[in-house]
């Protein structure tokens, strides 16, 4: 199964949305970004955007689950960023930083595929 034009384009703006959010994320828990760089980094990925023009294409089609997983993690870090540090502290970002990881993995490999073919 090839895989479709336009998900090899979403594909490469997740990856690429996706490790920019990691290492982001990365510098903040070892104390290189501060609070209000994380957030102001995270906010210039346009999430929100890529959300809302690829709404139709995230929601339909089941090749997309990890590119909605990571557009929602960054979603709800940016939603709930002071919530969740304020009241769990800055280790709950770990279970986020992982859950991106986990899915531009799969990202990463189906697109691998999809070149093989």
């Amino acid at each position: 199964m090839n895989l479709p034009v336009e998900n090899k384009e979403i594909s490469k703006l997740i990856i690429k949305i996706g490790n920019e959010s990691l290492e982001l994320i990365q510098n903040f828990l070892t104390k290189r970004v501060s609070k209000e760089n994380l957030v102001a980094g995270l906010s210039r990925l346009q999430v929100e955007e890529i959300i809302s023009d690829n709404w139709e294409k995230l929601t339909s089609d089941a090749g997309c689950v990890p590119h909605w997983q990571v557009l929602q993690t960054l979603q709800g870090i940016m939603e709930e960023f002071e919530y969740q540090v304020g009241e769990y502290g800055e280790s709950t970002l770990y279970d986020d930083f992982k859950d991106i990881a986990v899915n531009l993995k799969c990202i990463a490999e189906s697109v691998a595929v999809a070149g093989e073919r």
